[in-house]
């Protein structure tokens, strides 16, 4: 494909009556960290999020296409969810009794973050990682990862029909153009009694918290627990367990398996996402005057800041960052230069913004009075890190813009 297209007709169910819920306008691409030399060529493209009211599937109508987003990728999940998918590989051994004889398969590993606990525990696991930086990372830690696309073709090509017991997407799911071919490469390598884990943000938590700063050309889709069910059941695959939890301020993990009954559980939600309206559009058309409220509040905060002369360096350089300080305008006159914990992106730069990126080392020789959290959703673990006698106060850009005291 070209490396821009607009989607003309749903991702899941191909209705063309697409409503619009909110549009960015032109915003680069929120994975894009370029160096300095590579600033005065930083592209942008349109974005806008879409809903259809047949599937109630909530998509960009822009589609990038996928070596331009992953082929080179500066997220690493091993920075920060280290803890979170060392227990998800307990979890999972525990739930579906997996030992040295039982095949894992991760689609999106990165850099092995849930390989190399699943290795630890005598499980057998392969990863399929697109990003060639990120999957020579992972094999450096000894997983046995594969460089390439996962999906109907691909699937075919490494593994064997049912070969696997297991097969988990912890935060990709939302990030390939063609999930018919997702789910199909799944149905084709996962046993009869298999499992089909997806990790994924949820869609309540997107809209009820105007979380803004996640909507970016990488996430295609934003899902419900009825959007996703659509997709499965359209592959005879059903969803089974589903639970909330915590990570990237709101997701939900669902469980699903090939010729299996809905559960009371799932049915309950189900009905009761009707209910509340995530399946009809009214339900999105406040989200976008809410969103400009939004960033009006953040602005006016950071107008405030400025003028009492106040120095103030941001945390957390990623995607959702790169999104929130594009969107907001954000330059290097409100936040001087932002401190990342990955090497990946030290010594580049925030797209359009033009904001250096620095390690924590540089926080040794420079004194600052506020840090702006712009990683926000890792606010807890992010204090405890300032923890060491410096009267730092934090902004914070989310559920609320304010300013807390260290």
């Amino acid at each position: 494909m070209s490396e821009y297209k607009k989607r003309s007709s749903c991702a899941c169910c191909g209705n063309t009556s697409l409503k619009n819920v909110i549009s960015f306008g032109e915003v680069p691409l929120a994975g894009n960290f370029p160096k300095k030399e590579e600033l005065p060529t930083v592209k942008k493209y349109e974005l806008s999020l879409m809903f259809c009211e047949s599937c109630a599937l909530l998509q960009t109508d822009s589609i990038i296409d996928s070596d331009t987003l992953f082929k080179d990728y500066r997220y690493m999940s091993s920075i920060g969810l280290s803890n979170h998918f060392t227990s998800v590989a307990s979890l999972y051994k525990n739930r579906f009794n997996l030992d040295n004889k039982s095949n894992v398969l991760e689609i999106g590993s990165n850099d092995g973050v849930l390989l190399k606990p699943f290795d630890d525990l005598g499980i057998n696991a392969v990863g399929v990682e697109p990003a060639t930086n990120i999957h020579e990372v992972a094999k450096l830690k000894g997983c046995n990862s594969i460089n390439d696309y996962f999906g109907a073709q691909s699937v075919k090509k490494y593994f064997k029909q049912g070969q696997f017991d297991l097969v988990v997407a912890n935060n990709c799911f939302a990030h390939i153009d063609d999930i018919h071919s997702i789910v199909e490469g799944v149905n084709y390598c996962i046993s009869d009694n298999g499992h089909f884990v997806i990790e994924v943000h949820y869609l309540k938590n997107l809209i009820e918290g105007f979380q803004f700063d996640f909507i970016y050309h990488e996430h295609l889709y934003y899902y419900s627990l009825n959007s996703i069910s659509n997709l499965l059941n359209m592959h005879g695959m059903t969803v089974v367990d589903f639970e909330e939890i915590s990570i990237h301020s709101g997701s939900i993990r669902v469980y699903a398996k090939k010729n299996a009954t809905v559960s009371d559980k799932v049915a309950k939600r189900l009905q009761q996402e009707i209910e509340d309206g995530y399946t009809q559009f009214k339900y999105f058309e406040s989200f976008s005057n809410n969103v400009k409220n939004h960033i009006e509040k953040l602005k006016t905060l950071f107008d405030d800041i400025k003028k009492q002369n106040i120095k103030i360096f941001g945390y957390g350089a990623s995607g959702r960052g790169n999104m929130l300080l594009n969107t907001c305008g954000f330059t290097a006159d409100n936040i001087e230069f932002i401190i990342d914990e990955s090497p990946e992106r030290y010594g580049r730069y925030i797209p359009s913004c033009n904001i250096p990126i620095y390690p924590p080392s540089y926080l040794k020789d420079h004194q600052y009075d506020h840090i702006f959290v712009i990683a926000w959703n890792y606010f807890d673990a992010i204090k405890k890190k300032f923890n060491d006698g410096n009267k730092y106060r934090y902004v914070l850009p989310f559920p609320e813009p304010k300013i807390i005291d260290a």
